[in-house]
């Protein structure tokens, strides 16, 4: 184990690596994003008044990333207060 773990690793490879974990975390990011699209529309209706013009470009990204909080925490629209 420890000669495995003595060899030099460029940070090329690094970043290769972590390319390739991101890959399947943004996936399921989007398949939960187009699953949920209510807890969207609430964080949309949330930032239109900070950021009219991407409103919804920002909302999108945001759940698609934040897809593990949203788990946690359940559905948006119980704590946006939307309305």
């Amino acid at each position: 184990m420890s000669r495995f773990l003595s060899r030099p690793v460029p940070v090329e490879a690094m970043i290769e690596f972590l390319m390739w974990l991101s890959v399947p975390y943004i996936v399921i990011g989007l398949v939960f994003t187009i699953a949920h699209p209510d807890d969207m529309r609430a964080l949309e209706t949330q930032l239109q008044t900070r950021i009219p013009a991407g409103a919804d470009l920002a909302s999108f990204g945001a759940i698609t990333v934040l897809w593990p909080m949203m788990l946690i925490t359940g559905p948006l629209e119980e704590r946006c207060h939307v309305g």
